[in-house]
């Protein structure tokens, strides 16, 4: 009876509205690589940046829950460092193209190969401001994930977590950061790791094209500060 029960849990969460029976069907990830390569450019600057990096979006099921794999970048690395970020990095002269350059620096960082990763396709490269362009490259890691076995490389990685997408579309989980230059950028709060900049807005973009409407229904905004008048 308890083995009984136990299968229809996980079942009703497999067909659930999270569920990996919706979320990552082969029709909702074609439908979601049309709508995240439509979706707005996000461009901080008008030059192109001569380097080029990539990042993988990794959907993956941990614990039975549709998730997104994060890393925390090593305190000593060079750049960004400490910061949350999807696997990734910059293209390699020996790299066919960009998404080769995700798989590629997947594995260095988690050791997950290749083989493991299905591409559904790519995003439009963002143009931040600093002298490297990323491309958002998805893809989904087969099978059950578990993050504990994953041989991380210390040298680039200090951390790498999962945080399920239903907990990404919860209101309580997520807030926004606004800046006095005129734009706000998400941030999400439900992982072991508070998820900003640049791999938020990333966050926030996919999540838009993967889940619902009606599922995912956060809003960044921004208020306009409130000027003293001259009495």
């Amino acid at each position: 009876m308890h083995k009984l029960l136990r299968l229809t849990t996980i079942q009703r969460r497999l067909f659930s509205e999270y569920g990996a029976e919706r979320i990552l069907s082969e029709e909702n990830l074609s439908r979601t690589v049309t709508k995240f390569q439509a979706m707005p450019l996000i461009r901080m600057q008008t030059q192109n940046p001569a380097r080029k990096a990539a990042v993988l979006i990794p959907l993956c099921v941990v614990d039975d829950k549709v998730s997104l794999l994060y890393t925390l970048r090593a305190s000593h690395m060079r750049s960004h460092k400490g910061q949350v970020s999807f696997p990734g990095g910059m293209q390699d002269t020996k790299d066919l193209d960009l998404q080769s350059t995700a798989l590629r620096e997947t594995k260095e960082e988690l050791g997950i190969d290749e083989s493991r990763v299905k591409i559904w396709g790519i995003g439009n490269a963002i143009v931040a401001r600093g002298e490297t362009s990323v491309l958002p490259v998805i893809g989904t890691i087969n099978g059950q994930l578990n993050i504990s076995t994953l041989p991380i490389n210390p040298d680039e990685v200090e951390q790498v977590f999962s945080v399920p997408i239903e907990e990404l579309c919860q209101s309580d989980k997520f807030g926004y950061t606004q800046f006095k230059t005129g734009y706000s950028t998400p941030v999400y709060f439900g992982g072991a790791k508070r998820i900003w900049g640049l791999t938020a807005i990333i966050t926030y973009t996919f999540l838009k094209c993967l889940v619902p409407t009606d599922m995912y229904k956060h809003k960044i905004r921004y208020i306009s500060p409130v000027r003293k008048l001259n009495m």
